[in-house]
């Protein structure tokens, strides 16, 4: 990484992520996050077919896709958003990979792993735009068969689709599930799977005050102040479900599954969302895994938790 003199560093990301003073940013190669992610011993679903898709030429968006083994019917489509704090990772990031991977094995899903510029040289609403945007994109893959991708023509039931994401990309399922539920689509939304969604608020909560290897509260704060608009605090719409601009329209989202982790330094703010949709007689399913961190389906992928999170997202998906 190279260093800047003429500027002063305003905020850092661990070394990943430097904002200076005059606007500019240097990154890392993303090489810290691999003592958190190791790669599994035994996972291994190199039999799963993937390519790359071109959804945004004009502003490079595109969409790493992943074929369920032994297709013999259309598969519902899992239309999955990564995490990363809004300011990391993409659909080739190793863990990602595998993950998807994974789903498209286990699940029997088409999965449709999903690029978005990243923050803070693209600050919300960057990112939920282009999430967006693959939407549109999935759905002109329905209407216009004729020049659809052959995966998706041949293989994809665009009557179940499910939106999906891990931490920000949770906090961008549930943002494009509440546009979605308000816009005429030829594609049938089924669900919103939300894997410890990265929520935030000014107001600290108890759950705060967790030790976590994975996601600190200082890390955390630091990915708000690079991801939301300039001048915004964690009470944004963007951040806090739960302030009423933000949860107006909550009733009107589809279905949702929430995957939590106990340890989790956001899992009171997520439980309190979760409170809020059920009072209103929101259809929610709610899974606690009580002794996991942030991101737990990542750093242990084969573990018990992750195993039986998998079972929970595939009875959802029925």
């Amino acid at each position: 990484m190279s260093e800047k003199s003429e500027a002063q560093v305003i905020e850092d990301f661990g070394g990943e992520i430097k904002l200076y003073s005059d606007g500019s940013v240097v990154r890392g190669d993303d090489s810290a996050f691999s003592s958190i992610f190791p790669e599994p011993d035994t996972f291994n679903f190199k039999h799963v077919e993937y390519k790359d898709v071109v959804m945004g030429e004009e502003i490079g968006l595109w969409a790493r896709l992943y074929l369920p083994p032994e297709t013999t019917s259309k598969a519902p489509i899992l239309l999955y958003y990564h995490g990363g704090g809004f300011c990391v990772f993409s659909p080739a990031t190793p863990v990602v990979h595998r993950a998807c991977q994974m789903w498209a094995a286990t699940l029997g899903a088409l999965i449709v792993s999903v690029d978005y510029r990243l923050a803070p040289e693209h600050r919300l609403p960057c990112g939920y735009q282009d999430s967006i945007a693959a939407l549109h994109w999935l759905q002109l893959q329905a209407v216009a068969a004729e020049s659809a991708d052959p995966w998706l023509r041949s293989h994809a039931d665009f009557s179940r689709v499910f939106l999906a994401g891990d931490s920000a990309g949770g906090n961008i399922a549930h943002h494009v599930g509440l546009w979605a539920a308000g816009t005429k689509l030829e594609i049938e939304i089924k669900g919103v799977i939300l894997m410890y969604p990265y929520f935030g608020g000014e107001e600290r909560t108890s759950s705060e005050k967790f030790s976590s290897t994975v996601l600190s509260l200082e890390q955390s704060d630091v990915l708000w102040r690079l991801a939301l608009p300039v001048g915004s605090n964690r009470d944004h719409p963007f951040s806090n479900p739960l302030i009423e601009e933000a949860a107006i329209s909550a009733p009107d989202i589809s279905p949702m599954l929430f995957v939590i982790a106990g340890r989790d330094i956001l899992s009171d703010r997520q439980l309190q969302y979760c409170e809020f949709l059920k009072k209103r007689g929101k259809q929610i399913r709610v899974h606690v895994y009580d002794e996991e961190d942030h991101g737990f389906f990542f750093t242990k992928m084969e573990g018990q938790a992750s195993v039986e999170a998998l079972r929970g997202i595939s009875d959802f998906m029925k």
